[in-house]
């Protein structure tokens, strides 16, 4: 399994959320350039990172930091938050990045037809985040800040062109309570040709191993990294 390191920018600096709240965030590196280097001294070379200003706002006020990212050499990064335009993912293909992940913008008319007819299906990582209503998978959007009204697997029926899925319960992402196991394998269960990626919620080597065993092929860890609950030396060369 891969293992994708998460690097969230706000304001310039490498931060955390809790369960997707902008009024709670952890910092963890002022300087991202130098986590890009810790990561990559432990051999962990395909980075995820987002922009939470551009996800809240929809202006990627960290393109400068992105940017200066893209330069190091010998990694490959996938990136989201505020990417709401053809011409924005063309900009970001443009700049070096390998994928570029796409979430609210998958909701406004004929974009992912749009999405189809520009580019090949693994440059997108759809991101598909989501709250548990009903017992229920809802998608939301805008940072997550709003629903769609759409439920997980209503999506996916209806948009298979694509196989990258970034799925995140944004009620664990942060939480440290382990990922969503029960989504991901009715989700696996039901498109078995997709490359889920998961993420929320990951705190242990026993809940990549179960993710593992579900046959999940990526996974985004983030705080398990950074409280140190996972140790990088323990994710080199993939899990």
């Amino acid at each position: 399994m891969k293992i994708l390191p998460a690097i969230d920018l706000k304001n310039g600096n490498c931060v955390r959320l809790l369960k997707g709240d902008f009024n709670k965030v952890t910092e963890y590196n002022s300087d991202p350039l130098a986590q890009v280097e810790i990561f990559k001294s432990n051999d962990l070379n395909n980075l995820h990172i987002v922009d939470l200003d551009g996800a809240e706002t929809g202006n990627q006020l960290n393109q400068n930091v992105i940017k200066n990212i893209l330069e190091i050499s010998k990694i490959k990064v996938q990136v989201g938050g505020g990417i709401r335009s053809i011409q924005g993912i063309e900009k970001m293909l443009g700049l070096g990045v390998s994928r570029v992940i796409v979430g609210t913008a998958l909701f406004q008319p004929n974009f992912i037809q749009d999405l189809q007819k520009n580019f090949d299906s693994e440059q997108i990582v759809l991101a598909l985040d989501f709250k548990l209503k009903n017992n229920i998978p809802i998608i939301f959007t805008h940072g997550w800040q709003d629903n769609s009204m759409t439920a997980l697997n209503d999506f996916l029926d209806n948009c298979l062109y694509f196989k990258n899925i970034l799925a995140t319960d944004i009620s664990l992402d942060g939480a440290m309570q382990g990922p969503n196991f029960n989504v991901y394998k009715e989700i696996l269960n039901l498109y078995p040709s997709l490359n889920l990626i998961a993420s929320g919620g990951i705190r242990s080597l026993d809940d990549l191993n179960s993710l593992k065993t579900l046959n999940v092929k990526e996974a985004v860890v983030g705080k398990a990294i950074y409280e140190k609950s996972i140790f990088l030396k323990d994710l080199r060369n993939d899990y």
